[in-house]
């Protein structure tokens, strides 16, 4: 049974998957967006680092990829500068740089993801204080932030809010099918059924253009209701009636 789908104007108890604020933040490092929006046409990003510690120095190294992986190789954008050192309490801006020829690759009739990587590695080659001093017993780790990075064609069918709102939902052997129809990426907060929230791993959680996923439930009827993430990072609650 195939469900229409629109947006609600109340408020309805929901599932959230994602607890995070509008910033993405390790280590000490935090990215001022949880999503970076790249339109056709546009030749350059930029999304701003901030260390928000006191005390520490952090080397950032800041990269993207195709797969959520370390691999580069197919990614069609440079993060300039690729290195930086961050003060305490400082700030930096990293463009997202095209490069030459790799963007015309990509598909016209939807977007393509890829993933930024701002990998902070705290300082522990000496005491920054008293260089002589040395930092016996001390083990520090590098973490990373990973956001996406949403390359969006011109001229595409419908726009992300609409893709939000239309998903589509059908009751399936073991769970519920969601499809989505349209050529955006749709990233899922929280579903439920018959008030009944559907766990969604992490992973599982992104909807590709033109793409469905089952997701496991042993709720068969009900009103839907979904949260989705949009470009601004922000939720958008949406239902489907009984």
């Amino acid at each position: 049974m195939q469900l229409p789908s629109f947006s609600a104007t109340r408020l309805i108890p929901i599932f959230l998957l994602f607890t995070g604020l509008s910033q993405s933040f390790a280590a000490g490092v935090g990215i001022n967006t949880t999503r970076i929006i790249v339109n056709q046409g546009s030749q350059a990003a930029s999304v701003t680092l901030r260390n928000n510690t006191d005390e520490e120095t952090y080397l950032v190294q800041s990269y993207l990829s195709a797969d959520n992986t370390e691999s580069t190789a197919s990614a069609p954008f440079d993060a300039l500068p690729p290195m930086i050192k961050m003060a305490p309490n400082s700030q930096q801006e990293v463009r997202l740089v095209k490069k030459s020829g790799l963007t015309t690759r990509l598909p016209t009739d939807r977007e393509s993801v890829f993933y930024f990587h701002a990998r902070a590695i705290p300082n522990n080659a000496h005491n920054v204080i008293n260089p002589n001093e040395e930092n016996h017993g001390t083990v520090k780790i590098a973490l990373e932030n990973v956001i996406k990075v949403f390359y969006r064609p011109k001229g595409l069918t419908s726009t992300p809010m609409q893709a939000q709102a239309g998903l589509l939902f059908e009751v399936a052997p073991g769970g519920v099918t969601v499809t989505n129809p349209s050529p955006y990426h749709v990233t899922l907060a929280g579903l439920t059924m018959g008030m009944q929230p559907i766990t969604i791993r992490q992973q599982e959680a992104m909807l590709a253009p033109f793409s469905e996923r089952t997701y496991p439930t042993t709720v068969k009827n009900g009103a839907i209701a979904w949260t989705t993430i949009n470009d601004l990072g922000g939720y958008d609650v949406h239902q489907v009636p009984r």
